[in-house]
C-alpha cells in the first residue's frame, strides 16, 4: 500500500530521470534541472515520478510510541491480512494493485487509437526509413513492450513503470519536430497528458 503524494500541474512529455552515464537529449533535456535538487536557477525542476510512496508497518505501544513489527508479529500480520500483504504475490503474477492499475493505465492510452498508434509497438527505423533514429535515441520504449515487462515481473515498482512511459513520449518528443505530416510530436504530447492524469488517479 501506498500514501499519496500530490504532484504539480500537468506537464507534456515529462522527462525520465536521467540514466547513469549517458548524455543524451532524453535524460538530458535543455532547460531542465538535471542534477534535481533545484541548483540550476531558472530551469524546470525534474517532476516526482509518480505519486506512490511506500509505508512501513509499525505498532504503537501503550503509551503511544510506534515501534517496527517483530518477525513473530509480521509473520501473523501477514497470515491474519493476506489480501493487504501483497509484498508476498511474486511479481511475474502481476497479481499486486499497483500492478493491475499499471496495466490499466496502458489500457486507457492504448484505446485513445488516434494517438497511441505511433507508440503501440517498437520503432522500426529501416521499415520507417529513419535510419538517424538509434543515434538519436539511446533508449528505445513502447507501450507494448512496457505491457510484457509489467507482465513478466521485470517492472517491479509504480516508479519504473512511470519512467518507462515517460521515455516513450520524450523519446518522440526529442525525435519529431512539430508540425510533421505524420503528427508524431503532436500525438505524444497529448498522449502523455492522458498519462500523467491517469497515473495521478493510482
Amino acid at each position: 500500500r501506498f500514501a499519496a503524494m500530490a504532484l504539480p500541474d500537468a506537464e507534456t512529455c515529462i522527462p525520465p530521470p536521467p540514466r547513469p552515464g549517458c548524455d543524451c537529449l532524453v535524460c538530458h533535456p535543455p532547460g531542465y534541472d538535471n542534477e534535481g535538487d533545484g541548483s540550476a536557477g531558472e530551469t524546470k525542476r525534474r517532476r516526482p515520478m509518480s505519486n506512490f510512496q511506500p509505508y512501513k508497518l509499525m505498532k504503537l505501544e501503550p503509551d503511544g510510541t510506534p515501534r517496527p513489527l517483530t518477525n513473530a508479529e509480521l509473520k501473523e500480520f501477514e497470515k491474519s491480512h493476506s489480501t493487504q500483504c501483497e509484498w508476498n504475490k511474486p511479481l511475474k503474477s502481476c497479481a499486486r494493485q499497483w500492478q493491475k492499475q499499471c496495466l490499466n493505465v496502458l489500457k486507457k492510452m492504448t484505446t485513445q487509437k488516434k494517438l497511441s498508434w505511433a507508440f503501440n509497438e517498437p520503432v522500426d527505423p529501416v521499415a520507417l526509413g529513419i535510419p538517424d533514429y538509434p543515434a538519436i535515441i539511446k533508449h528505445p520504449m513502447d507501450l507494448k513492450t512496457i505491457e510484457g515487462l509489467l507482465l513478466s515481473g521485470a517492472i517491479t515498482t509504480p516508479d519504473e513503470f512511470t519512467a518507462l512511459c515517460r521515455t516513450v513520449f520524450r523519446n518522440a518528443f526529442v525525435y519529431n519536430k512539430p508540425g510533421q505530416a505524420d503528427g508524431v510530436r503532436e500525438c505524444a504530447e497529448k498522449l502523455s497528458l492522458v498519462f500523467e492524469k491517469e497515473i495521478l488517479k493510482l
